[in-house]
């Protein structure tokens, strides 16, 4: 059986001398026809994070669980940014040290101690969560990076699923899969925590972060953006 660490152990691009944007989207797992990005809405979703973060030029950015850079990457279109990222997995993070030579990738799991010789104007994590073993992970991995932001700076989780939708979450994900009669076994013994909303806030007040504010997915046509929320809070 199959795990979520060896699937991404094994995504890559074809070529790490010529990465297009598309390539990277595609190497963070949006091409299965389930919630997948086209450029357009990609860069359309990055810079609206933009905004509702209020960044900068020159903040210094992490992403846990980066994956090949495909946002940090589009994020650094905007705004010349200082990108680190965090990822478990070795093929991606050669991508996004590929895509962006200036930036400052590690390859280790989430809940490791930061190492980088910093703290950060803003870290944030894209449709990663749900690969998480279970509930305390995620809070020893909230605890563990909020850690290292600058007072002032920013928190943000997106794309995390909602509990109260999972009844119908993976019925309709298997309807827009690339072979709906092949979701159940491709999904064997991969499964997506769930989160609830109430729960993430108050955890995050409970550690000191303030004004914690969810925000809707800005692309409506992404394929689970019914079943997902993001938040954002601020390091006081």
């Amino acid at each position: 059986m199959r795990s979520w660490k060896q699937i991404w152990s094994q995504k890559s691009v074809r070529n790490l001398s010529n990465i297009s944007l598309q390539d990277l989207i595609l190497a963070n797992g949006y091409d299965t026809g389930v919630g997948s990005y086209n450029v357009k809405n990609w860069r359309f979703m990055v810079a609206d994070f933009c905004s509702k973060t209020a960044l900068q030029p020159d903040c210094k950015i992490l992403e846990i669980g980066c994956g090949s850079g495909a946002f940090l990457y589009a994020l650094n279109e905007i705004f010349k940014v200082e990108c680190y990222g965090v990822d478990y997995s070795e093929s991606l993070i050669q991508v996004a040290k590929a895509a962006i030579p200036n930036g400052e990738f590690k390859t280790q799991p989430a809940n490791q101690p930061s190492d980088f010789n910093t703290s950060f104007d803003l870290i944030f994590s894209n449709g990663v969560f749900f690969y998480f073993p279970d509930h305390d992970y995620v809070k020893e991995v909230i605890l563990n990076w909020t850690k290292h932001i600058s007072s002032g700076g920013k928190f943000a989780l997106m794309d995390l699923p909602d509990e109260k939708l999972e009844d119908t979450y993976h019925r309709e994900r298997m309807k827009a899969y690339r072979d709906p009669s092949k979701y159940d076994d491709d999904y064997k013994g991969l499964r997506h925590l769930f989160f609830n909303k109430e729960s993430i806030i108050q955890y995050l007040e409970s550690i000191g972060m303030e004004n914690v504010q969810l925000f809707p997915h800005v692309v409506t046509s992404y394929g689970n953006a019914r079943f997902r929320f993001n938040i954002i809070c601020t390091k006081p």
